[in-house]
């Protein structure tokens, strides 16, 4: 692998047809591991509007508590499950954060590749210009 592609991330570009600026406002969610979905899951899923999935979180979180609180489960055997718990959402949360934008109604422009996000827009941005020309 080359050093020059070693430090890339992959983007989706999502805008909002019905949005009259929809190209000139896109959101990008990168692909791979949600480090903020993995340390805040239930906070993370309410702060990108996953209702169902904040939900869902909620749950399994009070769920673990419980059976550690009943004695069903050991200390270590509850603090293995949130981390479980954690790790699923961290792995998973940018793509249930695309199927919830997909929900709302966004739809996928593009797909770029950088290394920060801040270049992702720029070779986003680039493109768009260049194509409305």
């Amino acid at each position: 692998q080359s050093l020059m592609f070693s430090h890339m991330k992959i983007y989706t570009v999502h805008i909002k047809p019905s949005n009259s600026q929809a190209y000139e406002k896109p959101l990008f969610v990168r692909e791979g591991f949600n480090w903020w979905a993995f340390l805040l899951t239930f906070v993370w899923a309410l702060y990108q509007r996953l209702w169902f999935l904040a939900l869902a979180v909620f749950a399994c979180q009070f769920g673990i508590v419980w059976l550690g609180k009943a004695h069903i489960l050991t200390p270590e055997s509850t603090g293995i499950l949130q981390l479980a718990l954690q790790v699923v959402v961290g792995f998973a949360g940018n793509d249930w954060l695309r199927a919830g934008l997909s929900r709302r109604g966004y739809i996928v422009a593009d797909i770029t590749a950088a290394d920060s996000l801040l270049r992702a827009e720029q070779r986003y941005f680039e493109r768009y210009l260049a194509a409305a020309h």
